[in-house]
């Protein structure tokens, strides 16, 4: 079904304006620094970024675009990887929802077509990666 780990993910507050997404991305190239995934959306005034890199860059992304961004916070996330095909994800989301595990946010990928990843925050993504990883009879991967 499923494999699920836990990781980080950089979340970004700022005052949306034209031009920011590009500044943060070429400062970010010009520390070599690779982006495994990305979001980024406006509410009001307001844009909202979060990005995954690879490795443990958590602290160089950090300071590679503080001079942009006034808030930024390193959050944990559930990673899940799936079969790209129909009902894949419904049954992620019906193993949390049994559980009383509430999804918070979810964004996710399919680059290969074989694959999706979606990255997940929840109320307790260790409880839920241990019962994702469960149903998919996967052992849980170490904290």
């Amino acid at each position: 079904m499923a494999r699920a780990t836990l990781g980080k993910e950089i979340y970004c507050v700022a005052k949306d304006e034209t031009g920011l997404l590009g500044r943060i991305i070429y400062a970010l190239a010009q520390k070599n620094i690779f982006i495994v995934h990305l979001t980024a959306h406006t509410e009001g005034e307001m844009g909202h970024l979060r990005l995954i890199v690879s490795g443990d860059d958590f602290k160089k992304t950090k300071e590679s675009i503080a001079y942009f961004i006034p808030q930024i916070e390193e959050r944990e996330i559930l990673i899940v990887e799936f079969e790209n095909k129909v009902g894949t994800l419904a049954e992620v989301a019906k193993i949390l929802g049994q559980n009383g595990v509430n999804v918070e946010s979810v964004y996710g990928t399919s680059s290969d077509g074989f694959k999706i990843v979606g990255i997940f925050s929840t109320a307790d993504n260790q409880k839920a990666c241990a019962l994702i990883n469960q149903a998919s009879g996967r052992p849980n991967p170490p904290a």
